[in-house]
């Protein structure tokens, strides 16, 4: 009943849905070489009965004398040793390769979920996903899978040859089976029990271990950096929950274990007392020994059991993000038609449900014009990118790219045509030189120096203690947020893409910076379309096109700087607004 429960083969199919095609063949050299060894362990403990009665009568059992027996034995002993040695390099290598894989598909399936799938807590959730939680599933794949299907298989073989030898000792071993099956199954359920009480507890701390983490520079200046009151009560829940979870798993941990001891101990009794065709007090002794090694095996698989049981929510919650419905590439691409351009029909979009955020929104984009977007905050600036580069499906209209609707390209023929400068720049935990080789991996190091020079980062490595090669750590915090501005804008310059999309990234940056920031804009403008996304409306006076959105997430005006600047409106009312506020001080 447990080896139904956790090895029916709509489990095993999607086990093999986790590994590579090398790792298959580990898996399916794993399951013979277990049944093979389970079903040579079960004849060797069949064979103690004719050896031992061979050696009580001193005839030949089975053709076969005591000596004889011997040599069998010793015989089965080698050919087990070696098979399970395989067995365990087999074992091993499926672990490995299950690790290796599900790191693999999770990386591949988050890159092409939609932005609308991750939450806050998604970090440290996928944190403990990739982490403990997967050295535990590798651990149930080298110790744990393949003993159960070896004790099924002894369990089995020992069973028939018992019913064969004297079918009173086979009904005897037959009649515990039920017993200490049942018990494994109520101790499963009490695992079950335990892991559902521990799970979103401990999917919550790591996610506000994280949050803590991320947010020290907010905590510290508002006085919570020692005392965070949501991972606090995090581990509070944790704890009481681990408490009730603990009490359930010792009474798991008791029925199985009680239940096979006196399971063994009753069917003793009642071998002795009406006989197992065994009419010599010695051979009696090889049944019960036989008897308590049956039990055994019983109670291992359910120790097994209770052990693959834990794994269970890691394979749900492995199995679960990988049905999550991801951003698929149409059967059939078409060919860009207009490298370049860009353009919407009638968007409109909404990220939760009767909140639109972007309404009926149509332009055109030709290839190599700068392009702005404005508008209050709120507006969908921003979500106007992200659709562009299909971050998210839209609700009604169409998004094209290069002449052609988004959703009839692939994703990688998609991020080909675009290089994006963000606001907040991540920046990953390795060299310089590493970071902006991301923009293209493959550039000559003229090309690299080249997208330095035009973006001001010459200026930062003439300083760093080991110029291209020193580290930024993690997310960057080496560098300033202006230099991280410009190691993102020197990516840009190196993917040399046919469409750049900066997302507001001279809000927050000093003059120097900012002055960088347009120069490079004026550089990518020459060879791209560009496609800013701005506060200061100063960096896009030249702007070809400038598209102004108002509050409810319609165009309200499209036009030059000039011809918006002398008409009525939003974009006249903002001109205003910050010509004016450039006059403050502070006294």
């Amino acid at each position: 009943m447990i080896a139904t429960q956790h090895f029916s083969p709509s489990f095993l199919r999607r086990v093999a849905q986790l590994l590579s095609v090398e790792g298959k063949q580990h898996l399916r050299r794993m399951f013979v070489l277990s049944l093979i060894c389970g079903v040579i362990r079960g004849l060797a403990l069949v064979a103690f009965l004719p050896g031992a009665a061979s050696l009580v009568s001193g005839d030949p059992v089975w053709g076969l004398r005591f000596s004889q027996w011997l040599l069998v034995l010793a015989l089965v002993a080698c050919i087990s040793a070696v098979l399970e040695y395989f067995l365990a390099i087999a074992n091993y290598s499926v672990a490995i390769d299950v690790v290796a894989s599900i790191h693999l598909k999770i990386g591949q399936r988050v890159s092409r979920l939609p932005l609308g799938y991750f939450k806050p807590q998604s970090a440290g959730e996928f944190s403990r996903l990739v982490s403990r939680q997967m050295l535990i599933l590798g651990e149930s794949f080298a110790h744990m899978y393949s003993p159960m299907i070896m004790h099924a298989c002894t369990m089995l073989v020992l069973l028939i040859g018992t019913w064969v030898w004297a079918p009173t000792m086979g009904l005897i071993l037959s009649a515990t089976v039920p017993v200490v099956v049942l018990a494994a199954y109520l101790a499963n359920r009490c695992e079950r029990r335990s892991s559902a009480l521990t799970d979103p507890p401990n999917r919550e701390v790591a996610s506000r271990l994280v949050e803590f983490a991320q947010n020290q520079a907010i905590l510290r200046a508002c006085g919570k950096a020692q005392a965070f009151q949501p991972l606090e009560a995090a581990i509070n829940t944790s704890e009481r929950r681990s408490s009730k979870a603990l009490w359930w798993g010792l009474l798991g941990q008791l029925i199985n274990g009680t239940a096979a001891q006196n399971v063994a101990v009753l069917a003793m009794v009642l071998a002795v007392g009406v006989g197992t065709g065994l009419q010599d007090p010695v051979a009696t002794i090889v049944f019960i020994g036989i008897m308590l090694r049956f039990t055994t095996i019983l109670n291992e698989i359910g120790q097994l059991g209770m052990g693959v049981q834990a794994s269970q929510p890691l394979l749900e919650q492995v199995f679960e993000l990988l049905d999550e419905p991801i951003i698929e590439d149409p059967e059939r691409t078409r060919r860009i038609t207009e490298p370049g351009a860009i353009a919407m029909r009638n968007v409109s979009f909404s990220y939760t449900k009767d909140c639109p955020v972007l309404r009926d929104v149509s332009f055109a984009f030709p290839p190599h014009s700068f392009n702005a977007i404005v508008g209050p905050s709120g507006s969908g600036k921003t979500t106007i990118a992200r659709l562009i580069a299909r971050f998210y499906p839209v609700d009604h209209g169409e998004v094209l790219v290069g002449g052609v609707r988004v959703e009839e390209q692939a994703l990688a023929q998609l991020m080909s045509q675009l290089a994006w400068v963000f606001q907040d720049v991540y920046l990953y935990d390795d060299t310089l030189r590493a970071n902006i080789l991301v923009g293209n991996p493959h550039a000559s190091e003229e090309q690299l120096r080249h997208a330095a020079r035009l973006a001001g980062v010459e200026e930062i490595i003439q300083r760093l203690p080991q110029g291209w090669d020193t580290p930024v750590g993690e997310g960057g915090r080496a560098l300033s947020g202006g230099e991280r501005q410009r190691v993102s804008i020197a990516r840009a310059i190196l993917k040399d893409a046919p469409i750049v999309l900066f997302d507001e990234a001279t809000s927050a940056l000093d003059p120097a910076n900012e002055q960088r920031v347009v120069q490079a804009l004026e550089y990518l403008r020459q060879r791209s379309t560009l496609v800013v996304i701005a506060h200061k409306l100063s960096t896009i006076e030249s702007a070809d096109n400038i598209v102004v959105l108002n509050d409810q997430g319609r165009i309200s005006q499209q036009g030059t700087h000039e011809e918006l600047l002398h008409q009525d409106g939003t974009y006249q009312q903002f001109w205003q607004r910050r010509h004016a506020a450039q006059g403050w001080s502070l006294t």
